[in-house]
């Protein structure tokens, strides 16, 4: 296969991955291949400016703002191994997305309106996928190599979020899960409160959409209602400990608030034979044992050993 060819089947394959976890995160119907003039020019040495996908919604963690979402796609045949070409790398996609965002308000897209918003907030977000599953470092984080860096380039941007392999999955596995556990449930985003959402006359709990600022961290709150049933399901990003737990049980108190009747806390490797003891005690350490007795742990990344009783 020729190199230009190669190149635009694997744009392409990124493209197809990333769709399929934005509609998993509820952002249906992104406006794709948006093409922004550049107004700039001198300065960023270009016509226009490509940007894969544009989404665009009424905030539920801010009051009255219109959330856009400029998402650049990087599908490539590895990351690379060197930490020094990693973080060039990273560099140069940070510097197109940011150099768009920059032009972007003058574009057609950012000038939609959406129903009872008056501020605006644009941020960047970087899907960088390795499709290489041959390497072993197919769920590898470039993020946690990443760090705090200084960029030098003069270009103006308020926020960029990177999706990588690790952190692509993590969201693909849990959401998947909760999908196939609870098929006849309503599953939606958790809203927290998050200082900036107090109008409490319009204010959302929960939600089909996940916030951008869920998409780096850690906890990922979501609500499972069946009629009157309604739990609250924590997905969690690092693995089990009993200390980690007990933090996770008093921040599932804060969120609930008498909200839910039961709580889910699910960690990618939880073992009921290994972990039990430590979930016992760590529910002894409060004394709520209404509230407590109510949580149960499990893990979204099961196999035929974790289905028994």
């Amino acid at each position: 296969m020729a190199g230009g060819e190669r190149a635009k089947k694997s744009g392409e394959y990124g493209e197809a991955i990333v769709s399929k976890i934005l509609d998993l995160i509820g952002w249906n119907n992104p406006q794709s291949g948006v093409s922004v003039p550049c107004v700039f020019k001198e300065k960023h040495k270009k016509e226009k400016h490509g940007i894969d996908y544009v989404f665009q919604y009424k905030s539920p963690l801010r009051d009255s703002t219109k959330q856009e979402v400029l998402i650049s796609v990087k599908c490539r045949d590895g990351y690379p191994v060197k930490d020094d070409t990693l973080l060039k790398k990273f560099k140069e996609f940070l510097v197109d997305i940011a150099l768009a965002m920059e032009c972007y308000p003058s574009c057609d897209v950012a000038k939609r309106r959406i129903q009872n918003t008056t501020k605006k907030v644009t941020v960047g977000l970087i899907f960088w996928i390795d499709r290489n599953r041959n390497d072993g470092r197919e769920n590898a984080s470039v993020i946690d190599k990443i760090g705090n860096f200084y960029l030098k380039e003069d270009c103006s941007y308020d926020a960029v979020y990177l999706v990588d392999n690790k952190r692509a999955q993590f969201i693909y596995s849990l959401l998947s899960f909760i999908k196939d556990k609870y098929p006849n449930d309503n599953i939606e985003f958790f809203y927290i409160n998050s200082g900036l959402n107090n109008s409490s006359l319009v204010r959302e709990y929960t939600g089909k959409i996940m916030p951008i600022e869920y998409i780096n961290a850690d906890v990922i709150p979501l609500a499972i209602t069946n009629g009157g049933t309604k739990k609250l399901f924590l997905g969690i990003n690092d693995s089990f400990n009993k200390e980690h737990l007990m933090r996770l049980i008093g921040l599932s108190q804060d969120l609930t608030n008498s909200w839910a009747a039961n709580v889910v806390i699910a960690f990618p490797d939880y073992n009921k034979f290994e972990n039990e003891d430590d979930v016992i005690g760590a529910k002894n350490e409060f004394e709520n044992t209404k509230f407590v007795n109510d949580i149960e742990v499990v893990t979204y990344n099961p196999d035929f050993r974790d289905e028994v009783k």
